[in-house]
């Protein structure tokens, strides 16, 4: 991950999906797209607080889930003594060769500082004719609802340094790193959300409180005011939905390794 990533989602991880079940509706339907026979070996990197590592546990998968921050290891093992929990950076996996049947991944590839390394020990990892799925943001239809507040971030992004989005595309990584049958499939949730606080909490729970904690203390007390107005403008209007989309990458190892 990048330097800070670690540190932000270890402050993070006491609340991290806790507010709303985000990236658990997202691994709910990676693992319906893939549908993993009972005892797949489950390798699931970013874990987290266990979205998809929990999600493939209680639909009999052998699930190793990995994290780099040492707080939602705890927290993880604490909750599901059944997946083996261990801390450990993507980039330096310290997992045996052709081990696993399937590795997951949420949220997590666009985030790693050299993709290429964490994507070529993953293919180690895995057995030929082994699977891959990794989920990046992507796109989602909102009908205009969200227009406002993406436009509010937009406006505060430069004194967050900026607020990266580019190079989502990981075929090309991929590809670079022995894997075939390379596919997409586009994925999205709609979720009602109770009130503008709620929602805020949401955002702050995530790795969206990074972009919040860039901003000097005045300006970040003023995206907080003017989120916190649109979002009641949103509830006002009829209710807020959370509109978010992610595109999940799919590939294979080859049947065999001279591939």
């Amino acid at each position: 991950m990048t330097d800070t990533a670690p540190a932000l989602f270890d402050r993070l991880a006491d609340r991290y999906d806790q507010v709303i079940p985000f990236f658990a509706a997202f691994a709910g339907q990676l693992l319906d797209v893939l549908d993993p026979d009972p005892g797949t070996r489950l390798l699931d990197i970013g874990s987290g607080r266990g979205a998809t590592a929990a999600t493939a546990a209680a639909r009999g998968c052998a699930v190793t889930a990995v994290d780099a921050a040492p707080r939602m290891v705890s927290l993880l093992a604490a909750a599901h003594p059944e997946i083996d929990v261990r801390l450990m950076d993507a980039h330096r996996l310290d997992l045996p060769d052709a081990s696993y049947d399937l590795v997951t991944g949420g949220f997590v590839i666009h985030l790693v500082t050299e993709r290429l390394r964490v994507l070529a020990g993953l293919r180690r990892v895995l057995r030929p004719g082994a699977r891959i799925a990794l989920t990046t943001p992507g796109p989602c239809e909102d009908h205009g609802r969200w227009n406002a507040w993406n436009s509010l971030c937009g406006e505060f992004a430069a004194g967050a340094g900026g607020r990266p989005r580019s190079d989502l595309e990981v075929a090309p990584y991929l590809h670079a790193a022995g894997f075939v049958d390379i596919r997409t499939v586009r994925l999205e949730v709609h979720l009602p959300v109770a009130d503008p606080r709620t929602c805020w909490d949401f955002h702050m729970s995530h790795g969206f409180a990074g972009f919040v904690e860039a901003l000097d203390p005045a300006a970040a007390a003023e995206f907080q005011r003017r989120a916190l107005a649109e979002l009641t403008r949103m509830h006002e209007l009829g209710g807020i939905v959370l509109d978010r989309g992610a595109v999940a990458y799919l590939a294979a190892v080859p049947a065999s390794r001279r591939a």
